[in-house]
Order: structure tokens, then C-alpha cells, then sequence
């Protein structure tokens, strides 16, 4: 291999220095990067005679002569070569970082251009990625005990270099200032580099970005100082405790009309949220959240709960993404935000005055799902005492007794909030008296009773969640029909509705139509996803709701739209929550309903009643796997179509996701439908935005609609190319689509512009055309 080194770098170079081909530019890498660690393994590989420095010899020389230029397209290949090669072994590595350290330091000092400067700590960045690939982390060392790093020689000009492009360039160079805090980020990382000192100064650099610094752009470097500090906390957990903590406490407020004044706590919880990775690190930050919420709930001011609320979903999240299984503080948890908590919510919903932010609808949300969590994770002792406080919420005073002496108002909502989500977390094999099959019963037609009072929204919302909780998950197969006669009820008020008898002035009578349509897809859902024994002739009657011969228009409205919740995740309903969730759920409710959807469509001769079709089964489609449409998309697709022309923006985003999935899993689908040329005018006209003044008369899409549209039409070429001696099917529509593309580039949203950018490319290269003009 030493023989041939040389001339094989000589060979290879061009394919990265001058690529054409991605994939073939990282081969490359992949065998020049191979060779020096073959060379590596040579006896010399200290000697500057060695098989391996006369192979790193002109690869870095050459590297160095592009670097010249930073901002070229070949010194951005040049530090991909120098990181592919030096990451092969410690021999590599040093080799490489005493070739090129001092002259790419010497080349920055002697610039001042931003733009080459950016690229040189780019290049930097690379040497620092091979340094950890090398010699590893703090916590995880992989070089050998006896090899020196040589960027120590280094270390203190690259933190001086790096900090100042950090703090003393103008806020407004934002990717400079990234790429300045990404190499800190890695230099802070590298083990055995920098000091505890050095690092402690990092951490404050980070610190000052996140707190003192206005926003710019969107947040970038904002994102990447807490991304840095989340990092570090992995291996210096100590001094983001020591150091960002009394910081970021600091800046915490102490009242809600403080909070409400200021309004800058949300980044500073972000960045908590962020460094809270490490145990030591998240048992200080919910220690000191809860501290935080017992001084708020003490000031008795509910005018602006959302700080309450902030600090309680800052507490949801960390404890998600840490998870609570077997945590040594979980009983802690339990009494103080279970217990305490709940039963200071249930104290505040009883009292007339000093209100609470724990009265606010959004706050008792929060704390429900922060309950569900804990309880989830608790002993079965706490599981027990919990289904015994489902009602009673931790409070002296029976729940049913409350019930009774308050139908509606603030106890309502708390009790409702804060008892479905109790509920959810209880085991459906626990033995208790609340679970038992008659409790349940009466339980039951104690909830749907109370669907046709005057309740809040948030209380209905609540009830419909418990009563899907208590069909799917703790009804025993034989009492089923407790809930199917409950749906026959329901069904029973609709058809009063079409005689009129709940005519009690438009607004009521809407709304209570839609209180009786909700809570009969709520029952619904609850048992096909347990897939009951009657679950065909539960979705036959749900479609039954769309027929404007059977039903008022309201009625087919409310219908149309509940669909898409049929399959939607739940977050009470959920398999986390112990759901009985079958797995051919999905498959049965499609196999059921497209031909039935489809049949109704070609049926119905009123526009209002075909485009509630179109919703119902965009609705459907949006949450079933693209492995179960994909067979049906022949017959689907024409409806799918005329989907894209409603000005409903969800039917629509369903729609184009489900096209998304099938363009890039089964495009052979698509290509044998014979609707392309349909399908791209439609995406195009989606995608853009008409000039002002135009004909059309609908609103622009949104730029959701318009993202996924491009999507749409960036993944054609490529997968869409004809069969057999057929053309391409997109080579009539080149023109017209790049011309479409064109005025999308305009879009006043940057995603927008970037995915038209790519599907442009993706035209002109993926559609061959020799005569082509179009651009």
C-alpha cells in the first residue's frame, strides 16, 4: 500500500475536490480515510520517513493551498479530505493537526472577511470532530494513555479565536456566531483539552447568548448555545450546576405580574429544560421548580396564570424525556405534586375569592398530564390510593358530593381535568371499587347525563375523554353493550334534531348537535379500537351521519370533520395509558369505510354533501399507514384529487401527506393511475400564491398546504419515470412546472422557497428533455 499511496491520492482527489456525484465524493472519503489507517498500522508512524506521513504529506499541502480561498467551493472539500484522513488513528490525527493548525490559524489572522472566516472555523470544526472521534469525551476516552493530543499546543489561541468570534462580532452575523459556538461546543467536549476553568468560561459565553441577547433571524443561535449546554451537561454536569443554574434561577421571576411585565421566561426555562440531561442536573431543576410553584400559588394571583402554566410544562417535559421508571424521588414527586398539588387545585375551586392560577383551564391541563405521569410510574400502593381519589381529588370533601352541589362553574372543570387524567393512569387490571362492572355502570350514565347540561367546553371535553376511557379501557367485553345502547341514545337525539325538537335558536341548537355528534364518534372510537364485535356496524352508522336525506346539514358538518379523530392519536387514549389499542384497528376502519366513502361520493349529486365525503375520507386517510392505502389508491385517487381543490386547509395538508407517502413509496401506484398530469397542475396551483388582483377566488393556501405541495412535486423525478416503451409522464409538464416553480421562489416563507429550490433541481435533472428550453 505504501508504493501505490501517493499515486492513489492522486487518482482519487478529483472526485471529492471536484464532485459530481454526493455518493461517490463519500466512497472516496471513505477509501482515503481507509488507506491512512492501513499506513497507520506501519512500525515508522512516528517518522516523518514513515509509509504514513509521506501519504499525509501532499494531502495536507494541497489542503492547505485551497484553504487559501476559504470560501471556494474546493476548501469546503479540502476540510473534508483533512477530517476524513486525520480521523483514521491518534498517528493520523497528529500528523494532520501539526500540518495544518498553525498555517489555517495564520490564513484567519491574516483575513478580515466574515465570510472566510466562517469557513476556516468550519474547517477548524471538522479537526475538532475527528479530535473527539480520536481521542473521545470527557466521559468516554478511546485513544491510547500514552498519546498526545496536539491540539493542546493549540488550545488557548482556538478558544481566544473562537470566543471572540462568539462575543465580539456584530449580533447580526448569525451563522459566523453558530458556527463560532458549534466549534466551542466541540472544543469544550474534547477530552483532556481544556480546563474545568476554560470551560467554565464556554458555559458563560453560552449563558450570556441565551439571557442577554436579543433574537435574530429565527433563533439559531440561540438553539445552538442551549444545544452546547445540554452537550456539556453530559460530561460536566457540575459546572452547569456551579455556573448556569444560579444564572438562569437568577432570571426567573418570582410573581405572575412579573413574569407577565417581563415576558422573557420562556427561554430561560428552555435553557433549563435543555441542561437538565444528567440525574444530578434534573433532580436540582425539579426541586427548584416546585419550590418555585409553592411561592406562585402563594401569591394568590390569577390575572396571568401562564407563568404558572410555563413552569408546570417545563416540569412535564423533562420528566418525559427522562422518564420516572424506577427514580429514588418518585414517591417525593407523587406527594408533592399528586397530593399536593391536585388537592390545592380542588381548594381553589371551591373558594369564592383569592383565586389561583390552579383555577385557569390551561394550568389544570398541565398539572393532569404531570399527575398521569407520576402516577403511571408509582408503586401499586400509590396506584391504589390514586383510583380511590379519582373524584375526591385528594380533598376532605367527596367528589360526588361537589358534583352535587355545583353542576357547573370552576369545580366542574377541575374535578373533570384533573380526574380523566387520574384515570387514565390507573392499571385496567387494578382491583378497585371504582373499576368494579357496576360501579362503572352507574359511573357512565352518571357522565352522559351530564352531556346535555349546560357545561363549559373544557368540562365536555373532559366527560367525552372519561367516558372513552371507561368503554375502551375498564369495561369487561360482557357489559359492551351498555355502551352500544348509549350509542343507540345518541343516535335516537340526531333524528330528533332533523324534526326540529332541539330548535332552540341557531347557536343552541349548533351547538348542541355538536356536543351529540362528538360524543357519538367519542363512544365509537372507544370501541373500534378495541375492535368490539359490532365494530362494521358501528362505522356504517357513523357514515349514516354524512346522507343529507337522513340528516340536517349541521349534523353532516359536525360528522365530516369528527372522522379524522377517529384514528388520531390520543393523548388520554393512548397505549401509553394502558388503551386497548388493536393492531388491525386501522386496516379494519379503511377496508370498512373507502369503498363505502367512495360509493356515497359517486352517489350524492349536492356539492355540500360530496365535499363532506372528500373530509371524511381525507380525515381517515390522515392516520392510517400508507401500507394499507397504497392497494386502494386506484380507486381513491380521483377523490384524492378533488380533495386538493377545497379551501378546507386541513383536508387539504391530510391530503397532501398521504400523496407525499405514496409519491415516495410507491410511485408505480401513481404512474399506472393515468392521473399525473391532473395531480401536478393541482400541486402547482397549491404551491403558489395568485398575484393580487387575480380571479381566483379562494385565500391562498397556507404555508403548510404550500411546503407539503412542493414536497410533493420534489419527489417525483427520480421515481416517476415510465415503463417499458412509455415516456416519462412528467416530460410533457416540465415546462409548465418550472415555470410554476419560478413564481413559487417569490413565497414570502423561507421553507417554502427552499423546498421550490430543491424541486426546481430536481426537474431539470431527474426529467430528461434534449430539447429542452425551460429554464
Amino acid at each position: 500500500m505504501s508504493l501505490y499511496s501517493i499515486t492513489l491520492w492522486d487518482s482519487l482527489k478529483f472526485e471529492v475536490l471536484s464532485a459530481q456525484e454526493p455518493e461517490l465524493a463519500e466512497e472516496t472519503l471513505l477509501v482515503l480515510r481507509a488507506i491512512a489507517a492501513c499506513l497507520a498500522t506501519s512500525t515508522q508512524t512516528s517518522s516523518t520517513a514513515s509509509p504514513l506521513a509521506q501519504y499525509l504529506r501532499p494531502i495536507t499541502k494541497e489542503c492547505i493551498e485551497h484553504l487559501q480561498e476559504p470560501a471556494q467551493r474546493q476548501a469546503k472539500a479540502s476540510g473534508d479530505i483533512l477530517k476524513s484522513v486525520s480521523s483514521a488513528s491518534p498517528e493520523s490525527f497528529n500528523l494532520v493537526t501539526k500540518a495544518v493548525a498553525a498555517p489555517i490559524t495564520t490564513i484567519y489572522q491574516s483575513s478580515s472577511e466574515v465570510a472566510k472566516h466562517r469557513a476556516l472555523l468550519q474547517v477548524f470544526g471538522q479537526l475538532f470532530d475527528s479530535a473527539i472521534e480520536v481521542f473521545g469525551t470527557w466521559s468516554s476516552k478511546r485513544a491510547l494513555a500514552n498519546s498526545e493530543n496536539p491540539l493542546e499546543a493549540f488550545s488557548e489561541s482556538l478558544l481566544e479565536i473562537y470566543s471572540q468570534a462568539l462575543m465580539s462580532t456584530v449580533k447580526e452575523e448569525v451563522s459566523f456566531r453558530v458556527a463560532a459556538a458549534q466549534g466551542l461546543q466541540k472544543l469544550a467536549l474534547i477530552s483532556d483539552l481544556l480546563q474545568d476553568n476554560e470551560i467554565g468560561m464556554v458555559i458563560q459565553h453560552m449563558n450570556e447568548v441565551i439571557l442577554r441577547e436579543e433574537s435574530y433571524s429565527r433563533d439559531d443561535l440561540k438553539k445552538t448555545a442551549m444545544q452546547s449546554l445540554a452537550e456539556i451537561s453530559k460530561h460536566k454536569s457540575r459546572l452547569i450546576m456551579d455556573i448556569t443554574f444560579p444564572a438562569f434561577m437568577a432570571q426567573l421571576p418570582d410573581t405572575d405580574s412579573e413574569a407577565e411585565a417581563r415576558g422573557d421566561y420562556h427561554t430561560t426555562l428552555e435553557g433549563l429544560a435543555e441542561v437538565s440531561v444528567e440525574k444530578d442536573v434534573f433532580d436540582t431543576l425539579v426541586r427548584r421548580l416546585l419550590n418555585k410553584l409553592d411561592v406562585l400559588l402563594n401569591t394568590h394571583n390569577v390575572d396571568s396564570p401562564k407563568y404558572t402554566g410555563a413552569l408546570l410544562s417545563t416540569l412535564l417535559f423533562i420528566m418525559e424525556r427522562r422518564g420516572l421508571q424506577n427514580d429514588p424521588n418518585l414517591e417525593g414527586y407523587y406527594d408533592r405534586v399528586v397530593v399536593g398539588l391536585v388537592s390545592r387545585a380542588t381548594t381553589a375551586a371551591a373558594a369564592s375569592n383569592n383565586l389561583t392560577a390552579l383555577n385557569n383551564v390551561t394550568v389544570l391541563e398541565v398539572l393532569g398530564r404531570v399527575s398521569n405521569l407520576i402516577v403511571r410510574n408509582a408503586s401499586l400502593d400509590k396506584k391504589v390510593t390514586a383510583s380511590a381519589n379519582v373524584y375526591d381529588l385528594f380533598s376532605l370533601q367527596s367528589g360526588l358530593e361537589r358534583l352535587s352541589s355545583a353542576p357547573n362553574g370552576s369545580t366542574l372543570q377541575s374535578i373533570w381535568i384533573l380526574s380523566t387524567w387520574l384515570l387514565a393512569a390507573i392499571p385496567r387490571d387494578l382491583q378497585a371499587p371504582l373499576l368494579e362492572a357496576a360501579k362503572i355502570s352507574v359511573t357512565l350514565s352518571s357522565l352522559l347525563a351530564l352531556i346535555d347540561t349546560d357545561i363549559e367546553p373544557v368540562a365536555f371535553l373532559a366527560i367525552s375523554r372519561q367516558l372513552a376511557l371507561y368503554i375502551n379501557k375498564h369495561l369487561p367485553s360482557s357489559a359492551l353493550d351498555i355502551a352500544t345502547s348509549w350509542l343507540t341514545t345518541f343516535y335516537n337525539k340526531v333524528r330528533l334534531a332533523r324534526g326540529g325538537q332541539l330548535d332552540h335558536g341557531q347557536a343552541d341548537s349548533e351547538q348542541s348537535i355538536s356536543r351529540i355528534v362528538r360524543t357519538i364518534f367519542m363512544l365509537s372510537k372507544a370501541l373500534i379500537l378495541r375492535l368490539s364485535p359490532d365494530t362494521n356496524a358501528i362505522l356504517r352508522d357513523l357514515l349514516s351521519l354524512l346522507d343529507s336525506s337522513k340528516h340536517p346539514l349541521p349534523v353532516n358538518k359536525f360528522a365530516a370533520s369528527s372522522f379524522g379523530g377517529l384514528l388520531a392519536p390520543d393523548a388520554v387514549l393512548s397505549k401509553t395509558n394502558g388503551a386497548q389499542i388493536r393492531l388491525l384497528a386501522p386496516q379494519k376502519v379503511f377496508q370498512t369505510l373507502a369503498p363505502l366513502i367512495s360509493a356515497g361520493f359517486k352517489s350524492s349529486s349536492q356539492g355540500d354533501e360530496k365535499e363532506n365525503y372528500l373530509t371524511a375520507l381525507s380525515g381517515v386517510i390522515a392516520s392510517i399507514p400508507s401500507d394499507i392505502v397504497v392497494p386502494e389508491l386506484p380507486t381513491l385517487l380521483p377523490l384524492l384529487l378533488q380533495s386538493l381543490d377545497l379551501s378546507d386547509q386541513r383536508v387539504k395538508i391530510a391530503t397532501l401527506e398521504t400523496l407525499a407517502v405514496v409519491t415516495a413509496r410507491s410511485p408505480s401506484a401513481l404512474e399506472e393511475s393515468g392521473h399525473i398530469p391532473s395531480l401536478v397542475r393541482r400541486l402547482v396551483k397549491t404551491a403558489s400564491i395568485p398575484k393580487s388582483g387575480s380571479y381566483k377566488e379562494s385565500e391562498p393556501d397556507t404555508p403548510k398546504a404550500r411546503q407539503l405541495a412542493v414536497r410533493c412535486l420534489f419527489l417525483m423525478p427520480g421515481r416517476i419515470k415510465g415503463s417499458g416503451s412509455r415516456t416519462n409522464p412528467l416530460l410533457p409538464l416540465k415546462r409548465e412546472v418550472l415555470q410554476g416553480l419560478m413564481k413559487v421562489l417569490d413565497d414570502p416563507k423561507r421553507d417554502v422557497r427552499k423546498e421550490a429550490v430543491d424541486a426546481r433541481g430536481a426537474w431539470l435533472r431527474g426529467v430528461d428533455d434534449v430539447e429542452d428550453e425551460s429554464d
